[in-house]
């Protein structure tokens, strides 16, 4: 049901987005080690970050850096989570004076996850190509 309200225009900006508690809750949530409450509680986010006079509430909060946390921990073991989350901080980029909410500890952090997660996505694809070539025969590729 939040969900759903939080989709509203109206609702995030007039009631959540002005609701300190609630919002500390979206945060604290992201937090917990139920994948699926994690999931939910970015869900909300996502859908209150769509309304630009939401997002300044949203990042007065540790938000980006829950976010992050969530990005790297789901990492490629749970790409679903993984996108959610990467969604939800593309979102909340789109604020006027963006250096004042994001810092400099979480523009690292998200390049550090990205160099570290492209690493992994590379060494998955050479692991693919090579048990792909490993099923042709030999003399493909030699130019024999």
């Amino acid at each position: 049901m939040l969900s759903n309200l939080s989709r509203h225009r109206s609702i995030s900006s007039n009631e959540f987005s002005k609701e300190e508690q609630f919002l500390g809750m979206l945060v604290v949530v992201l937090d917990h080690t139920l994948r699926d409450l994690v999931f939910y509680s970015v869900g909300i986010i996502i859908n209150m970050s769509l309304h630009e006079e939401v997002r300044p509430a949203l990042l007065k909060l540790p938000v980006v850096d829950k976010l992050i946390d969530v990005l790297r921990d789901a990492n490629l073991e749970d790409m679903d989570l993984a996108k959610v989350a990467a969604k939800a901080i593309h979102n909340l980029q789109g604020v006027a004076n963006v250096n004042q909410f994001w810092s400099e500890q979480a523009i690292k952090q998200l390049d550090e996850f990205t160099l570290t997660f492209g690493e992994e996505l590379d060494s998955i694809m050479v692991s693919c190509l090579t048990l792909a070539c490993s099923h042709l025969p030999c003399s493909i590729g030699r130019g024999d």
